[in-house]
C-alpha cells in the first residue's frame, strides 16, 4: 500500500513557483492503477514521489507504515531495492551488459548469490520469451525486446510494488499488448501496479483509473478491467 497524505510539490520557476501536485490524497492498493492525464499534469511528479526519487514539498508518503521523506537519500535507496521493481520508459538497460546480465544486475545489488541470480535470470528471461536471446547486449534486441527485458529485471527481486513510466508508448499495438499481460500477471497475484499511460485501451485494463489534471486528482474510476 502507498498512501499520499495531503502530498504538495512544488518547483520553483523564473516566475515564481510551479505547483505540480496539489494537496493529492490517495492509497495505492494491491492490483493495476493506470494514472491518465495530459502532459504537465503531474502524472510523472507523482510517480517519483510514489517511488521515492523525490520527497514531497508537503504531505507524506507513506508505503506500508513506512514514510519515504524520513528515510533520508540512502534509505530510500535500500527501502526501493527492496520493495519496488521500475519499468522505465526508455527501458534504462545497462548497455554494456547482456540481457541476462541486466536483468541479474538488481539481484547482484542485493547480495543473491550468483548461482541463483543465473537461475532467476534464465527463468524470468524464458517468461518474457527471451530466452534465446540471453547473451545480447542492449543495442542488438528491438524495442519491444528490450522492454521485455526491463520488465524481467523489475520482477528479480520479487518485489511487492511494481512501478511503470508509458510502458508501451514506444511499442507497436501487438507487442505494446504483450507487454500489458506482463504487467497485468502481478497485479492479479496481489502485487500493487501503478502505471503511467495515454493510451486508453491500457487504461481500459487497469482495476483503477486516476485522473490526474493540474496537479490534482480530478476523478478516480474502480471497474472490472477488461481481460
Amino acid at each position: 500500500m502507498i498512501t499520499l497524505e495531503n502530498v504538495t510539490k512544488t518547483f520553483p520557476s523564473g516566475e515564481g513557483v510551479i505547483r505540480a501536485l496539489d494537496a493529492v490524497n490517495y492509497t495505492f492498493g494491491p492490483g493495476l492503477t493506470a494514472v491518465v492525464g495530459p502532459s504537465g499534469s503531474g502524472k510523472s511528479t507523482l510517480l517519483n514521489l510514489l517511488a521515492g526519487f523525490d520527497t514531497p514539498t508537503g504531505g507524506r508518503v507513506v508505503v506500508d507504515g513506512t514514510d519515504l521523506g524520513a528515510l533520508g537519500e540512502a534509505g530510500r535507496a535500500d527501502f526501493r531495492l527492496a520493495r519496488y521493481g521500475f519499468v522505465f520508459q526508455n527501458y534504462n538497460l545497462v548497455q554494456i551488459l547482456s540481457a541476462a546480465e541486466n536483468v541479474e544486475f538488481p539481484m547482484a545489488l542485493a547480495g543473491v548469490p550468483a548461482r541463483e541470480r543465473r537461475e532467476r535470470s534464465t527463468a524470468l528471461l524464458a517468461r518474457v520469451g527471451l530466452a534465446g536471446r540471453a547473451g545480447h547486449l542492449p543495442a542488438k534486441l528491438s524495442g519491444g525486446e528490450q522492454q521485455r527485458v526491463a520488465i524481467a529485471r523489475a520482477l528479480a527481486l520479487e518485489p511487492g510494488i511494481l512501478l511503470a513510466d508509458e510502458p508501451t508508448g514506444n511499442l507497436d499495438s501487438r507487442t505494446g499488448e504483450s507487454i500489458l499481460e506482463l504487467l497485468v500477471a502481478p497485479a492479479r497475484a496481489g502485487k500493487t501496479v501503478v502505471l503511467i499511460t495515454h493510451d486508453a485501451d491500457v487504461a481500459a485494463r487497469a482495476d483503477h483509473v486516476v485522473r490526474v489534471r493540474d496537479g490534482r486528482i480530478e476523478r478516480v474510476e474502480d471497474h472490472v478491467p477488461a481481460h
